[in-house]
């Protein structure tokens, strides 16, 4: 179920910042798990805090920052991972 959740998650971040993967020539395909959305540009700090509350309201739960590492908060794989743990125990 996490798995699924997981999978869930990286969809709808996939999504809601396609015009800048297709500005950088990528394809949600394309995107590997270690690909940081805010190294890359494709958001800004005020857009780690979209996405966040994003993920809370979509999967029901609330970000512990004690729990996950600071630059796990923008890498695809980690954040989608992380989503799916909390999303289940909540």
């Amino acid at each position: 179920m996490a798995s699924r959740i997981a999978d869930d998650a990286r969809d709808l971040i996939l999504a809601h910042v396609d015009e800048q993967l297709v500005a950088k020539g990528l394809t949600p395909s394309d995107v590997p798990s270690t690909f940081d959305l805010l190294l890359e540009g494709v958001i800004d700090s005020f857009g780690v805090v979209e996405l966040i509350t994003m993920l809370e309201q979509r999967f029901a739960f609330e970000f512990d920052f004690d729990e996950l590492e600071a630059d796990d908060l923008t890498r695809v794989g980690p954040l989608t991972d992380y989503v799916g743990r909390k999303a289940r125990s909540s």
